[in-house]
């Protein structure tokens, strides 16, 4: 066995140990991996100016056009516009239907075969219900939807903006697919749809 001399054998030790420290620091710097709630993820869509469905019912059909969606920070913000003058804060309402595990046989289906599984539902009054499919109530013809938390809307020209902290969509990471309609209460429990976005022959919006 060779034999080093006494300092010698100390300055081996310590290089030892740094030689260690830093492959320590090297595998941990390269393991780490970014939390996916830090993820920014946006989607948007588009729909056509005056292609709402008139009703006798209401007097300017609320004309959907563009929506954004955007994830950071473990928020969702959407920001819904509708068509100049169609926008009518006491009367006009928005439903984005969400499929945040973007599998249609869960869920509510819709007719471009999205599976909601939330649905946030946005009135110009104020204040934006959160809410998650029931979808053993709607088949015994009980509300679809029930109410699991609120925000706060903000009103925006022609449109309105609103954020939702993930963890009321079940913790979810913020990929998903989404639509939504525009419509009208002419009753207490009669609603009237007068744009879908985007269109119902068309597939969903995605966030990813």
């Amino acid at each position: 066995m060779t034999r080093y001399p006494s300092f010698m054998s100390s300055r081996l030790r310590l290089l030892r140990s740094i030689s260690i420290l830093l492959f320590a620091i090297g595998c941990s710097s390269t393991t780490t991996a970014p939390s996916a709630t830090s993820e920014r993820l946006h989607g948007d869509i588009s729909d056509p100016v005056a292609d709402a469905l008139s009703d006798s019912r209401v007097a300017v059909a609320p004309d959907l056009v563009h929506a954004t969606a955007d994830v950071s920070g473990g928020n969702i913000t959407f920001v819904v516009l509708l068509a100049s003058g169609t926008f009518d804060r006491q009367i006009t309402r928005v439903s984005v239907l969400l499929d945040t595990d973007q599998d249609g046989s869960t869920g509510i289906r819709q007719p471009d075969g999205l599976g909601a599984d939330y649905d946030i539902d946005l009135a110009g009054t104020g204040q934006a219900t959160i809410m998650k499919a029931d979808a053993v109530g709607c088949a015994a013809r009980l509300p679809c939807f029930t109410a699991v938390g609120s925000a706060p809307i903000v009103i925006v020209p022609d449109g309105m903006q609103v954020t939702v902290a993930l963890s009321l969509l079940g913790n979810d990471e913020g990929r998903m697919s989404f639509q939504l309609n525009a419509n009208v209460l002419v009753a207490p429990l009669t609603a009237v749809i007068s744009d879908f976005m985007p269109d119902i022959n068309l597939p969903p919006a995605r966030v990813q």
